[in-house]
């Protein structure tokens, strides 16, 4: 017969089961980072990296593998590929921010005061770019910042973090992936403090987004196990079961992913509350099979525990007992509340099987035990009730000097009145001067505010002319390009069009060089209206930027040289005007790096966010001496400077000599 204290403990066990599996989970939240099938994810950005030939690509992809292996808890292997992803580049401002984004997250299990050092550099170091690249980047970085709050139970700052600075910044990258993750995230907090249907409602964010997230990868799996322990926790049991139906549709198309352990251990807390015993005993099994396949210590003596309390509640008192004294050899007590917990586990059980001395030996333990804990937390009290008196104590001293003092200023109150009587002639006079003295000052300084304001009003009107003069003269540059496109084109084009064809229709003659001046005539025909089109594009006047963009990549393209292009969210809206001057942009600076870096690879990245247009232009050549362009600028760079200007935009470039060179522009294009 169980007592009815005991039957209380029962629930408070349960209870406190449930919250040390939500801090697991939070604890081991990185995992949500990597794909089911995470030994493959691993092996192809490995045999990407001795692949590879570009040294950005490279570091990239070490500094995915020092990721890989940081969530693995290997510290040493993710310390390797951080160095070796180091290597690759020496002044790069962004791989810089990424390497310290990853240094973050490597030390972030072992020296939390390296990984916080780390984040600040990132965030430094990333804020200047404005691309999706860099917003992943840094709400990864703080990220980490969130999962040290939770550690520390300092749950409000880590919400704090997540909803204010991780998925602003993920939001603004368009990843709809890892936004999913982030949301699951929140969730996660929110169920931690018993906030069911606040967590539900971020849980079923994710599951909306289903048919964007790809099933290979684990968030959408890992949302539906999350929001079955939260309908459970919550005593929705139909809902509950429908979201473990569809976690296991997708784990059974991915054989042998590590989250099953966590599937399994939630489908057995469901069977438990459901009172189906023997369905919660093979699903703790299942859960335990897979935590050993991870090395999840901590997950399998969870597992032992909620095995505990279902052979209790069902009578089985002698197989509950094997479970505790296996627990206790395991090292399951090298916690104190571990160690609490399985005294007062191991009383319960040996009073139900008739082991009242045994009982008693465990409880005497437990009550010891407790006690010394209660006396650790007395000491604290004492302490500090003994620091409150010392203060109290003090603020009497500090009122009785006070009292002291209005006694003395009393005294000398009368004597100090005299002086001030006779005194105060004096200074009022010296105020008079004093306004005499500050009204001729401020008149003054208000003249030359008036002179600064005018100057700077010349100055604006100076800069809006300047503004003009350069639309202008783009614009006529342009209209002059496009005649002189179309005359070449329409004019001397079709002129050698049809002197070609007069020429193919005589019979030959003794011209016996009549089909070279055919071939060449052929030649000159191409070559025009290549000329023709690099002045005037005709793709984009008829089919937008996007398309103009990859055909000038693959006009410019050759043996030596590979263009790499990616657009992203690139609006068919922008105005003409702009879309000329973005794609003049381009133009020279792929001109420029093909013409003077003499590089392998180009990668050029456009992207677009609302009224914001970014340009990424990235080649592994020779590189150069930045500061040459402040002294002698070309027409290139100077063309290229202006219409940058003109669209109110910045540019930054990083170049390092044998190195290559990284241009980002970032442009309005709202008018």
């Amino acid at each position: 017969m169980i007592s009815k204290p005991i039957k209380a403990a029962v629930v408070l066990c349960r209870k406190g089961l449930i919250i040390l599996i939500a801090f697991m989970w939070s604890a081991h939240i990185l995992k949500a980072q990597l794909p089911l099938n995470s030994r493959a994810y691993h092996d192809s950005l490995y045999m990407a990296l001795s692949t590879q030939k570009n040294d950005s690509m490279k570091a990239r992809t070490a500094f995915l593998l020092s990721h890989y292996w940081s969530i693995k808890r290997d510290l040493k292997k993710a310390e390797k590929y951080l160095i070796t992803g180091r290597s690759y580049f020496k002044n790069n401002r962004f791989l810089l921010g990424i390497y310290y984004s990853t240094a973050n997250d490597v030390y972030l299990d072992s020296d939390v005061n390296k990984a916080r050092a780390s984040l600040l550099k990132a965030d430094s170091l990333l804020a200047v770019f404005h691309t999706p690249d860099a917003y992943i980047n840094l709400a990864r970085t703080w990220y980490s910042e969130a999962i040290i709050a939770q550690r520390k139970s300092d749950e409000k700052r880590s919400l704090w973090i997540l909803v204010n600075k991780v998925i602003p910044f993920v939001e603004k990258s368009g990843d709809h992936i890892i936004l999913a993750k982030y949301y699951s995230q929140v969730g996660i907090l929110l169920m931690n403090r018993d906030l069911h249907e606040k967590a539900q409602e971020y849980f079923s964010k994710v599951i909306k987004m289903k048919n964007r997230l790809p099933r290979k990868n684990n968030t959408l799996v890992r949302a539906y196990i999350y929001s079955a322990e939260n309908l459970t926790n919550a005593g929705k049991f139909p809902q509950a079961k429908t979201m473990l139906a569809e976690a296991r549709k997708i784990l059974d198309e991915n054989p042998g992913a590590e989250d099953n352990a966590d599937y399994y251990l939630v489908e057995g807390s469901y069977f438990e509350e459901m009172k189906q015993y023997p369905e919660a005993l093979r699903s703790y099994d299942q859960s335990a099979k897979y935590a050993k396949i991870i090395k999840d210590i901590d997950l399998e003596n969870v597992l032992v525990m909620e095995k505990f309390d279902v052979l209790f509640e069902t009578g089985q008192f002698k197989e509950a007992e094997k479970l505790l004294l296996q627990l206790e050899k395991s090292g399951y007590t090298y916690k104190e509340d571990n160690k609490k917990e399985l005294y007062k586990q191991m009383a319960r059980v040996s009073h139900a099987l008739g082991k009242n001395k045994e009982a008693y030996e465990w409880q005497k333990k437990y009550s010891t035990f407790s006690d010394s804990l209660y006396q650790a937390q007395l000491d604290r009290d004492i302490v500090a009730i003994e620091a409150k008196f010392k203060n109290s104590e003090k603020e009497k001293t500090i009122m009785q000097l006070q009292a002291d003092k209005k006694q003395e200023e009393l005294k000398s109150k009368n004597q100090r009145l005299t002086s001030w009587i006779l005194g105060i002639a004096g200074i009022a006079l010296l105020i008079g001067l004093f306004f005499l003295v500050y009204s001729y000052k401020s008149a003054k300084k208000l003249s030359a505010q008036k002179e600064i304001n005018h100057q700077q009003r010349l100055n604006e009107i100076e800069q809006q002319h300047h503004l003009k003069l350069i639309q202008e003269m783009l614009d006529a540059e342009e209209r002059e390009r496009q005649r002189i496109g179309r005359d070449l084109h329409d004019g001397l084009g079709g002129m050698l069009a049809g002197i070609k064809m007069n020429l193919t229709q005589q019979q030959k003659t003794e011209y016996h060089n009549l089909n070279t001046v055919i071939s060449r005539l052929d030649e000159s025909v191409v070559e025009l209206r290549r000329i023709a089109r690099n002045m005037m594009p005709e793709s984009l006047l008829k089919i937008g930027l996007e398309t103009s963009l990859r055909d000038l990549c693959e006009l410019l393209e050759s043996e030596e040289t590979s263009i790499i292009f990616q657009a992203i969210d690139i609006e068919k809206n922008i105005p003409d005007a702009t879309q000329i001057h973005i794609y003049r942009i381009v133009q020279e600076l792929l001109s420029n790096a093909i013409r003077h870096g003499h590089p392998s690879n180009i990668m050029l990245q456009c992207s677009q966010n609302h009224d914001l247009f970014y340009i990424t232009v990235e080649d592994d050549g020779k590189g150069f001496d930045v500061s040459i362009l402040d002294k002698s600028p070309g027409i290139g760079f100077t063309n290229i400077k202006n219409r940058v200007e003109y669209l109110k935009g910045n540019m930054d470039i990083v170049s390092t000599q044998g190195e290559g060179t990284s241009v980002n522009i970032e442009l309005d294009v709202s008018s």
